[in-house]
């Protein structure tokens, strides 16, 4: 029951968060198309039918039927509803046909630039949360037998670019090798600070992913960042700031350590010794490996790794902008790849892919949960400003050809590209859905 009762808040959560994203983004067309005198006929968040509602002025505010998207609708927006199929008539009061071209054009810009912003914020306030501090290139560990130990990566080498592509942090890293399972790729590394090395090698795919990995780790110390308030790992002895230094009589120095070591007895061992420094002081614990529901030790369960790094709010903005350009100009070049086929198109998710992942970082915390919004924010944003139909960026396209023509297209003109362009998204919606269904019935995601 509780289960049930965990999943079904899980669900709310996530239509909730992609809720928000999407009302922030409407919220930027209605707010400027107010300030420049269009007026707004309706101002929707869902699909469908209507659940609740009320009309103030000439707007309608109301939430529909199917939590997922949203609109704002506004007077003269739709061609189709004026009843000529030629030239757009005189000036009318408050049309959005005959607001001039820079009103529109601000009004389909407002969209994306609020989710930017948006993601600012969500970014800040995630570091002054607390966030894992941004880890660099450097190796912290190789798993034996893997794609990076036949390459002859060591523990120590920086890794400075992957098939042309330099590499700043471990984000970078994880990126460049998740992309290209069973693909060769060049690696630059740089090996005790002075000796540059070219390896290459292929990552393996993950089991039932469409993801690569080469078996290696960041530095990553077994320090215990976080524990829960009455958890099983509360009750088992740790405590945050311990550090795990020797688990089964072997001295620890990465968290993966505990992790292989733990896989390895786990069949012979109902349990684990482990040493613990706190505070100077050695402490033994000895765990019991019993597994819980949700698959996971019980007596290590509710535990966090790695260092937290909280920021004042002056500093948290002062790193959240360059996250945000950083994670947009990544965003563009996935983008680049995908056009120029580096990628696969089956990395991209639609409706039923962004729900799946959103569960999934609903689970993390409310610092996680802040930058995957900060980052899907920028993901709505960057690709509503792509020139496709019926994305704002369309838009913005059709108006600049308005502007160098001198006037706009006739009405017949733009029914039927906003026909071809209903029925592009149509085609395109019910693609990657039906990819996004092939990964969970293949248990690819």
């Amino acid at each position: 029951m509780q289960s049930a009762l965990n999943i079904a808040l899980d669900i709310i959560k996530t239509l909730l968060i992609i809720d928000v994203m999407i009302f922030v983004h409407e919220l930027g067309h209605f707010i400027s198309a107010k300030k420049v005198g269009i007026k707004v006929l309706r101002f929707a968040i869902g699909f469908g039918p209507k659940i609740v509602g009320f009309k103030k002025g000439d707007t309608e505010y109301c939430i529909l039927a199917l939590p997922f998207g949203g609109y704002v609708k506004m007077a003269g927006e739709n061609p189709a509803e004026i009843n000529t199929e030629e030239n757009i008539p005189e000036e009318i009061e408050g049309s959005y046909l005959t607001a001039p071209v820079s009103h529109r054009a601000l009004v389909a810009f407002s969209g994306p630039f609020m989710n930017i912003m948006l993601a600012v914020f969500a970014f800040a306030f995630a570091y002054m949360i607390g966030m894992p501090p941004r880890l660099g290139t450097e190796i912290g560990y190789v798993e034996p037998n893997t794609p990076a130990y036949i390459a002859g990566i060591l523990r120590g080498d920086k890794i400075l670019s992957i098939d042309g592509y330099k590499t700043k942090k471990w984000d970078d890293v994880r990126e460049g090798i998740a992309i290209n399972p069973d693909k060769q790729i060049e690696i630059v590394l740089l090996r005790n600070e002075t000796e540059k090395k070219t390896v290459y090698a292929i990552p393996e795919r993950i089991e039932g992913t469409e993801f690569g990995r080469m078996g290696i780790s960041p530095p990553m110390a077994p320090v215990i960042s976080q524990v829960k308030h009455d958890s099983p790992a509360e009750v088992s002895g740790f405590r945050s700031g311990d550090i795990i230094i020797i688990a089964n009589g072997k001295p620890i120095s990465h968290v993966i350590e505990i992790v292989n070591e733990i896989e390895r007895i786990k069949d012979q061992q109902k349990s684990i010794d482990l040493v613990i420094n706190r505070n100077g002081e050695k402490i033994n614990l000895n765990l019991s490996l019993e597994l819980n529901e949700s698959g996971t030790i019980n007596s290590m369960d509710g535990l966090s790794f790695g260092q937290i790094v909280r920021l004042n709010p002056i500093k948290a903005f002062g790193v959240a902008i360059p996250e945000t350009i950083e994670t947009g100009a990544k965003i563009f070049q996935f983008f680049k790849k995908l056009i120029s086929r580096d990628v696969s198109a089956k990395f991209v998710a639609g409706p039923v892919g962004i729900i799946q992942i959103t569960m999934s970082v609903v689970k993390t915390g409310i610092a996680g949960i802040l930058w995957f919004a900060a980052f899907f924010s920028i993901n709505l944003g960057l690709v509503n400003l792509l020139p496709i139909f019926i994305t704002d960026g369309w838009v913005l396209l059709m108006l600049l050809i308005e502007k160098l023509r001198g006037q706009a297209l006739s009405i017949k003109r733009q029914v039927l590209i906003q026909q071809i362009g209903i029925t592009f998204f149509i085609v395109l919606f019910l693609l990657v859905t039906y990819n996004d269904i092939l990964r969970i019935f293949t248990n690819k995601f």
